[in-house]
Order: structure tokens, then sequence, then C-alpha cells
């Protein structure tokens, strides 16, 4: 049997599942016409031995058929093409139309039955496999769709198209394990892509697991350091989470180098400059950030408490009331003017531990600044606690020191006669 021009029977349909388009093998409007593509035939070379008389019946059905299909009369075609791959169920080319004419025509199970033919010859034959794909999708079988996109996708793994569809599917359908392996098998072949880098990241964060999480950060970081989302997550991870302060530094300045005009950043770069021992740094830092805004109350109490380590208590009350000028009631505020009265007043006490009655008044006042802030609230839990517990520390302390004040001025005093 001479060999007929091959036609393509599918052109392009586009759906979606979330934000990804999913292009599939199948018409975009059924009643557009095919156009010419070459011939293939299922790599049958040889050529086959077909008794004349069904050669002529078979080009008698195929040419009935084209005409029909050509006119886009898919359902008077059907019947020759049928007869056709009666007679030759290797022509692929008959497969496909027949396939497509069902299609056009919604009998969607006589479709599949047509393309799981080409497969069952052809296990490799992408075009039916997508086939398949986009009208198992079209009857709701999201599984079988699912599952013929990783049968092409192991026939065509660099396929970008075939892997982008899976990775939707899979996120539609709450693969993680799935869409993990997906995105790590491309960040292996694409070690320099930080997008990816980044996704796997998202997924090691829904799944918890951090330290995975924080080395794919770092490879996105690596590759783009600029990127203020990749360098915010691992900061806050750094800082918070993990309370390693050092590593808080190197990525909020880094932070502070890609947003230089950003006060916020400033000021945070600043309170963990100060938890590494860099008080002269964490000045300029937090100074920077209330010449970009001076309307900050946060780095008016972060420059106070450095200055307060520095025992510069004098300067570093006036940077509070600089604060509380801005936010009257702001309780963070307070907590740190009683941390900053409690350090002077501390720093007076001689070897024995012994403070003078004029600390003791500052002890007083400390106390009093913390009780204001806990009257305010609006400050964290953990700050809450400090607070309290300080509170709760100084008043018998307090007390304490009262009565041995008492006693030395009872012996100073001489007695009334």
């Amino acid at each position: 049997m001479a060999k007929q021009p091959r036609i393509k029977t599918i052109t392009r349909r586009a759906l979606l599942i979330g934000s990804l388009a999913l292009i599939i093998a199948l018409p975009t409007d059924r009643a557009r016409a095919a156009s010419p593509i070459p011939f293939r035939q299922a790599g049958q070379d040889t050529a086959r031995v077909i008794d004349l008389s069904v050669q002529n019946v078979f080009n008698r059905l195929y040419s009935t058929g084209m005409q029909y299909y050509e006119l886009q009369e898919y359902g008077s075609a059907i019947p020759s093409l049928k007869r056709c791959s009666e007679i030759d169920s290797t022509n692929f080319d008959i497969l496909y139309l027949l396939g497509t004419c069902y299609y056009q025509v919604e009998d969607l199970a006589s479709a599949i039955g047509a393309f799981q033919q080409v497969v069952r010859q052809d296990p490799e034959e992408v075009l039916a496999i997508q086939n398949l794909a986009s009208i198992y999708w079209e009857q709701g079988d999201e599984e079988l769709h699912t599952t013929m996109y990783e049968r092409l996708l192991k026939l065509q793994p660099e396929n970008p198209e075939f892997r982008d569809h899976l990775l939707a599917l899979y996120q539609r359908a709450g693969n993680r394990e799935g869409e993990m392996r997906l995105l790590q098998e491309q960040a292996d072949d694409n070690p320099d892509d930080p997008a990816l880098h980044r996704r796997l990241a998202a997924l090691h964060r829904e799944g918890g697991d951090q330290d995975a999480q924080i080395e794919a950060l770092e490879n996105a970081i690596r590759l783009d350091p600029t990127n203020l989302q990749n360098l915010e997550q691992l900061a806050r991870i750094y800082a918070i989470d993990l309370n390693q302060p050092v590593e808080a530094v190197r990525l909020y300045g880094m932070i502070v180098n890609v947003q230089p005009e950003n006060p916020v950043a400033w000021q945070i770069w600043g309170r963990y400059l100060t938890r590494t021992g860099k008080a002269d740094s964490a000045v300029v830092a937090l100074q920077r950030s209330l010449e970009l805004d001076p309307g900050q109350a946060g780095a008016y109490s972060e420059l106070a408490l450095v200055l307060s380590d520095q025992q510069r208590y004098d300067e570093a009350a006036s940077w509070i009331e600089k604060a509380l000028e801005h936010q009257p009631e702001d309780a963070y505020a307070y907590v740190a003017w009683g941390d900053i009265l409690q350090a002077k007043a501390f720093d007076q006490a001689d070897e024995d531990g012994i403070i003078p009655y004029d600390a003791k008044i500052i002890l007083e006042e400390a106390i009093e600044k913390y009780q204001r802030a806990l009257e305010l609230g609006g400050v964290s839990a953990e700050i809450l606690r400090y607070a309290t517990a300080e509170a709760e520390k100084l008043e018998p302390y307090r007390r304490t020191q009262a009565e041995i004040f008492m006693e030395r001025a009872r012996r100073q005093i001489p007695p009334r006669i």
C-alpha cells in the first residue's frame, strides 16, 4: 500500500491550572481545518504486501473520509476512516484522523480508544499521549491526566512545557513530594537559577524542614544577592527562630546595601549590631535610621540602650525622652527606660553589692517605668515577662536596701535623750 500523506489532525488548546498555562494537543476550535505535516507511520519502514483489491478499497474509503474531514463534517468522516483503520490498524495517520473526528463530535470514549491504539503500538508516540492527557482532563480525570504527563516527562525529561505542566498538577493536588522531586531535578540541572532555589525554600518551609529551607535560601542569595524577599526571610530565621545575631547582622547588612534609604532596615541592623558587641557601628546605624525617619520611636529606644551599655546613662535617657515625644504611650520605650535606670543604679553598687541611697531612688524610678510599661501594654509577651520579672525582682531588693539604709542612719544619728 502506498504511503498516504500524513495529516496533522491536532492543533493546540490551552487550559489553565493555577497560574500556569497547560498546552495540550487538541483542536482549539472544533471546526478548525487541519494543516499538513510530514508523514510518519510508526516507524514501519518495511513495505507491506496487501491484496490490490483491498488496496483499492482502502484508497476509496480514505478519499471519502478525507473529503468529509476537510469539509469539517467529522461525523460523516468517521465510518470511512474507521473501515480504513480496520484494514490497516498500524497506520497512525488514520488513527489520528479517526481520534480527532471522534473528539470533534464529542465521543471522547472512542477518541480515547483511537489514541490508545496508537500508544499500544508505539509507547513513545508523544502526540498521542498528549491527546489522551487532554481528553482525560476534559473528562475530569485528573489522576489519569497526571499519569500521562508523568509518562511524557519520562520520554522528554528536558521538555520545560511538560515539567511545568506536571509541577502545576502536583501543586494543585497538594503532592509536595512530587513537586519537590521535580524542582530538585530542575535545580540539579540548572544550579545557577535562583528562582528554583527560592521555590525549593518555600516547599521546605511548608514541609517544616528548616535546615533544607536555609540551604535553599543561601543558594538563592548567593546567586541573587539583591533579592529582598530571600534576604528578609533568611534574616528573620537567623534572628528570631535560631537566635543567631551574627548571621542576622550579615543579612541585615546586605538588606541595607540593597535598600540604603530604608530606615527600618537600618534600625534592625543596629539592633543586631548591638547584640554582637559592635556598639559603635550600632550607634551609626541607628542614627542613620533616625536621619531617614525621625518619627521612629523604636530607633530612639534602641539607640538609648546602646548608649546605656556604654554607661552613657544621661545621654541614653535623653533619647528615651525623644522617643516618648514622638510616641507618648510607647510601652517599649518605658521598658528600655527602666533598663537604663536599673543599670545606672546598680553601676553605683559597692564591692559588697550595696547601693547608696541615691541609687535606691533610681531603682524606685526604674520600677515605676516598668509598671508604666505594663499599664500601657502593647509590647510583646517576651518583653512583658521580662518587665514583670524585673519589677518582682526589685521589689524585695528595694525593701532590703531601705532597711539597710535606715539601720545605717540610726547608727549615725544620736538617740534622743
